[in-house]
């Protein structure tokens, strides 16, 4: 009964460090690590990464902010890489994709029009990523209704 209980509080502690870490120290660790770890700690780097782009952008250093969107999208390409191998792990990646993406056209809207063709090209990127991940949860059946045959 005990071990039951300590297991989701193991859990929670992992997670909140994982959350906590620094993203240059997450973009180390992701590449020695394999399966859902490696999917994990990169979808926290791309997330980790796109929050330092918005301050970035808020700060107007938007060479600084264009470096850290360029991470966090190279970030989610290795957390779907990482995730076609370690298929377990695929579903929660998407949802993962999904926010970002969301974030991603949320910080658009608030940029100035010069800055706004980068962020979406960026978004674009990630959603690129996501239509792989959702081919192989599902195959043919994730094509867009625009790809659909007839």
């Amino acid at each position: 009964m005990k071990a039951q209980c300590a297991l989701p509080l193991v859990l929670l502690l992992t997670s909140w460090c994982v959350a906590q870490q620094d993203p240059a120290e997450l973009r180390k660790k992701a590449p020695a690590a394999e399966g859902g770890e490696c999917v994990r700690s990169a979808a926290q780097a791309a997330h980790n990464d796109l929050e330092e782009a918005n301050r970035r952008f808020a700060a107007s250093d938007t060479n600084a902010a264009h470096s850290a969107l360029d991470a966090s999208v190279g970030e989610v390409h290795r957390a779907v890489e990482c995730s076609l191998h370690a298929s377990r792990t695929q579903k929660k990646l998407e949802i993962e994709l999904r926010k970002i993406s969301r974030r991603m056209a949320t910080m658009a809207q608030a940029l100035e029009t010069e800055e706004r063709p980068n962020l979406e090209h960026a978004q674009a990127e990630v959603e690129k990523e996501r239509d792989r991940l959702l081919h192989a949860l599902f195959g043919d059946a994730a094509a867009s209704p625009a790809e659909k045959k007839p």
